[in-house]
């Protein structure tokens, strides 16, 4: 019986991690050619693009399990710099004062169930999706305060207590 070579043409190692060799002439060329592509692209297709990149980075937040906290205010205040316009400007169109907007931003004032329906509208974001980032952050805050306090709940402890 003659063994088989098997032959590794994509470079995935053990783990399903591709390997991409950055200075070889297939990178370079496919790297050339996705630089040329991206030239051609009107404004709008590139506001486009931007808008998409930024809704994926919320749903990837949404599922990530890091520590890190990013503010719901983080995300919009992203979307607005890619619009290219005014805080003022921003703030007028929402409904919503200035100062009131840098508070969403750096998370001292929350997002509403109203705003989140402007912005999904807006920036075509589901608007549950900034509700859910909210309450993420707001359980993950929660559970790091009162640490202590919740481990005292369980269904055994409950049970006892009822019989």
């Amino acid at each position: 019986m003659t063994k088989k070579k098997i032959i590794n043409e994509g470079v995935i190692q053990g783990l399903g991690i591709g390997v991409v060799n950055t200075n070889s002439n297939e990178f370079k060329f496919l790297q050339k050619k996705i630089i040329e592509e991206s030239k051609k692209q009107s404004k709008k297709q590139i506001l486009v693009n931007h808008l998409l990149s930024l809704r994926l980075q919320m749903e990837t937040y949404l599922r990530d399990d890091s520590e890190e906290i990013k503010e719901v205010g983080t995300f919009l205040k992203d979307f607005v710099k890619v619009l290219e316009i005014k805080n003022k400007i921003f703030a007028e169109y929402i409904g919503y004062k200035e100062s009131n907007l840098s508070a969403l931003y750096n998370g001292t004032r929350k997002i509403n169930i109203d705003l989140a329906l402007k912005l999904g509208k807006i920036f075509k974001v589901d608007p549950s999706l900034w509700i859910h980032i909210q309450s993420k952050n707001e359980l993950k805050r929660m559970r790091e305060e009162n640490e202590q306090e919740y481990h005292k709940y369980s269904i055994e402890d409950l049970l006892k207590k009822a019989s």
